[in-house]
């Protein structure tokens, strides 16, 4: 699910290149996954792989990635969720020590 997060947020934040520094950190809200998730599915993958941010590899599963986040989000009943580009042993941390 990493790669999907993170590949939303550069196509949020249109990065032609991606770059960690403004990926991580960055808050992404259900507003933004709906627009993106209407964004995919609007596109079969060829025309996905055009989008600005979009990994082409990702092209192919980033709807259901989106879908799959937006479902997470309503379960936990959470708007927004804060990214990180950064591995689960980083969170686990983070959380444990502050950061």
């Amino acid at each position: 699910m990493g790669g999907a997060v993170t590949n939303i947020t550069a196509v949020n934040h249109r990065l032609a290149t991606y770059d960690p520094a403004i990926v991580q950190g960055s808050v992404i809200d259900r507003a933004e996954i709906d627009r993106q998730i209407d964004l995919y599915r609007s596109r079969d993958a060829d025309a996905r792989r055009a989008i600005v941010g979009l990994q082409p590899k990702r092209a192919e599963v980033i709807l259901a990635g989106a879908c799959i986040v937006r479902t997470i989000m309503e379960k936990l009943g959470k708007q927004s969720f804060t990214v990180s580009d950064r591995g689960l042993r980083h969170g686990v941390l983070a959380e444990r020590f502050g950061t």
